[in-house]
């Protein structure tokens, strides 16, 4: 209680400015109406800002819940589409046997976020919120809603860091949609929205806006959208052609993806390097 009188006797000519403020701007505002709507109208802005702040935020987190659940449905879409595919390549090759389980698909998706992406020099990778617990391996592939990202690299329990498109390390068997002629999909380090397809025969035909897929790979599946063509550059090698391709992936934008989970490729890997 004393420290308390000291404190009070200390600082009283604060205290009494602080209370004659206090005084004056009441009678102020009560009794002036102009003031007052002054007074009424700032209070409601202040108010409206923070309300709207408030919402924006709360819009914020609440659009983040959204967009991972519908990554979730994309995967289980992508599911579903892949085990479309191998039941209409068994019907076209009359192979169904009864009793044979059509559930059993190749591939399995598994959505992740992304966390940190590096676009400011050529070796540019990705991190991603899911590792080894979350099923996540080495050299699986990662795609986007409009195609493909790049292989994942380094995994710990609980991330991954994935080697995109736009990095001169990513190599991948590419063909144009409307042919069946495979090439070679690389990036020269100059445009992040630019690749190259090479290593396509002479003869081979195209057209500007012709659509690029993934080929022969033990990593992605046939046919996912790799970019679309935009024109053809010279090529070090006469015999073949060099073509500059519109990467379909916007890595400005890149939130969410899907890892791929290959079933089958540690079946593939012992078949394929066993020694006769």
């Amino acid at each position: 209680m004393r420290n308390l009188f000291q404190f009070i006797l200390k600082n009283i000519s604060w205290l009494v400015a602080i209370i004659l403020i206090t005084i004056s701007l009441y009678l102020v505002f009560s009794q002036n109406s102009y003031q007052r709507s002054v007074y009424l109208s700032s209070a409601n802005l202040i108010t409206g800002k923070i309300y709207e702040t408030s919402d924006k935020a709360a819009s914020f987190f609440y659009l983040r819940k959204e967009n991972y659940t519908l990554l979730e449905r994309l995967a289980e879409l992508e599911h579903e589409l892949e085990l479309t595919k191998e039941q209409l390549q068994l019907n076209k090759l009359d192979t169904i046997h009864i009793g044979a389980d059509l559930n059993e698909v190749r591939f399995d998706f598994i959505p992740a976020e992304v966390i940190n992406i590096s676009l400011s020099g050529i070796n540019n990778f990705i991190t991603i919120n899911k590792g080894t617990l979350d099923g996540i391996q080495p050299d699986m592939g990662v795609v986007s809603h409009k195609g493909v990202v790049g292989v994942v690299h380094k995994v710990s329990r609980h991330y991954a860091t994935v080697i995109p498109i736009i990095n001169p390390q990513f190599r991948l068997s590419a063909r144009l949609k409307n042919s069946d002629s495979s090439g070679s999909l690389m990036w020269d380090g100059k445009n992040i929205s630019i690749a190259q397809l090479g290593e396509l025969p002479k003869h081979e035909r195209y057209n500007r806006g012709d659509t690029v897929v993934t080929s022969f790979s033990r990593i992605f599946p046939k046919d996912i959208i790799l970019g679309y063509i935009t024109e053809e550059v010279r090529s070090k090698d006469d015999n073949f052609i060099l073509l500059d391709m519109k990467i379909a992936t916007d890595f400005h934008a890149l939130m969410n993806v899907l890892v791929i989970d290959d079933k089958q490729k540690e079946e593939i890997f012992e078949l394929e390097n066993t020694r006769k």
